[in-house]
């Protein structure tokens, strides 16, 4: 998931719990990575739980797909 990581990262998706929960300010979604699954879950950011208890909206099983979707969605 190191991948993962070093992706959100250079988009600004910070974790700031290091508990693999991914928010960006500008954005009203949070991003999950479950190692053990192998998926990213996009979901949205309801406030303080950074997405804990949020909609989800994607999922996503390889890198290839969150990155399409970071380009087709965000534009970044």
């Amino acid at each position: 998931m190191e991948h993962y990581e070093a992706f959100l990262r250079s988009k600004n998706w910070i974790d700031n719990d290091l508990d693999a929960r991914y928010i960006n300010r500008n954005h009203p979604y949070a991003i999950l990575i479950s190692g053990e699954e192998g998926q990213i879950n996009l979901r949205g950011n309801t406030g303080s739980d950074n997405g804990q208890s949020g909609e989800e909206i994607f999922t996503f099983t390889s890198l290839n797909e969150l990155q399409e979707w970071f380009e087709n969605n965000i534009g970044e």
